[in-house]
């Protein structure tokens, strides 16, 4: 087997990136660079923040390349159990990892850089009801693709788009925004990359109008209290149980329309750690004989509809309990991306049918496990 390269720039700007809150939370975005036939990209499970050589998997790009001349079965999953096989059977001799289900979008790219993240502020434009008026007046030299299935189909709809593009202007985009998805940055070093995203974060920044506003505010204690004791009723011993509640709360709390807004998922990473939705109970729980009971039994009817244990509980005019640290950082962002949002015609969400693909797929529920 021959030697790997050197990666010493692509550890350099993943951890970069992804030890920076503004950029990357837990798990999320992924790091790739090219050298011949070979592509080095971040493997499923490795944080951006503490990734060492280990956490990159070598690909082939000929064989990864082989992909585009298959045709795939249109039933979703027996396509992603293909399309998987072929991208693991692409990785080069000695490689056990599993390669980012976006490794085949890093391949077609033509830089050796390519680093994908989600900064808040940035998924304040892409997960905006006028996301792509506003990146083709913030960046008109980028190249906007419209929500849809991550993997092979996104790789697919990026890689016609992307030659689209080419065909018109004579160059490959270096700057792709993904609706309800973040951005992927591409350029042929480091530097290039950090320039490209010190441009986004600086063109986003002056154009928001509101942050979110995250100053402490006082809570109802005994409320709070009651919550606690009817989630410990529900969920089993030892699960962490975090408050949550700050002047921005307070206000989306008042009632369901001012929760509307954080009340689902922007992102695959938003279901991932802090799920799919939240529960919210509305404050007549406190009018009941025994609230905590009240509690316990909205939590239950929320899993039998769903299928899933929430991750985040809100509770009317009172506070929020996330189930992990992941939940509330995770959840934390969903808040950030609904005021950032408002400076680009307000939030908008995953449609049903992709939160629908998310929840199911495999590569979603392999990302999950890994994060437990």
């Amino acid at each position: 087997m021959m030697a790997r390269r050197d990666l010493g720039d692509l550890i350099e700007v993943s951890r970069r990136y992804g030890s920076d809150a503004r950029y990357v939370l837990v798990g999320g975005g992924n790091t790739s660079v090219k050298e011949g036939d070979d592509l080095y990209v971040k493997a499923s499970g490795f944080a951006l923040g503490t990734i060492t050589e280990q956490g990159f998997v070598r690909m082939s790009l000929s064989k990864l390349n082989l992909i585009w001349d298959k045709g795939y079965p249109v039933d979703k999953k027996m396509r992603e159990q293909q399309v998987l096989a072929d991208m693991m059977a692409a990785r080069c001799e000695g490689e056990t990892a599993r390669p980012s289900v976006e490794a085949l979008l890093h391949g077609l790219i033509p830089f050796a850089f390519v680093v994908h993240l989600h900064p808040a502020i940035v998924n304040g434009i892409t997960c905006a009801q006028s996301g792509e008026a506003a990146v083709r007046e913030l960046f008109p030299e980028a190249l906007w693709i419209p929500l849809v299935n991550p993997g092979y189909i996104l790789a697919k709809i990026v890689r016609d788009a992307s030659l689209g593009y080419e065909k018109k202007h004579g160059y490959w985009p270096q700057m792709i925004f993904l609706q309800n998805h973040g951005v992927f940055v591409a350029a042929k070093d480091v530097q290039g990359i950090e320039a490209l995203y010190d441009r986004i974060m600086e063109r986003a920044g002056s154009h928001v109008m509101r942050k979110p506003v995250f100053l402490e505010a006082k809570a109802d204690e005994t409320r709070m209290g009651l919550v606690k004791d009817g989630l410990s009723r529900y969920y089993p011993a030892g699960t962490t149980l975090l408050p949550l509640f700050n002047r921005e709360l307070q206000t989306r709390l008042q009632n369901a329309e001012a929760f509307h807004p954080i009340s689902s998922s922007f992102t695959p990473d938003h279901i991932v750690y802090s799920g799919f939705a939240p529960v919210w109970i509305g404050e007549e729980v406190f009018a009941a004989e025994d609230p905590r009971e009240a509690v316990a039994a909205a939590c239950r009817a929320f899993e039998m509809v769903n299928g899933v244990v929430p991750k985040i509980v809100a509770v009317q005019k009172t506070c929020v309990f996330a189930t992990s640290e992941n939940a509330l950082n995770l959840y934390l962002d969903t808040i950030k991306v609904a005021a950032f949002a408002e400076s680009f015609g307000g939030p908008r969400f995953m449609d049903d049918d992709q939160i629908d693909f998310i929840r199911t797929w495999e590569v979603e529920s392999y990302r999950s496990k890994l994060a437990k």
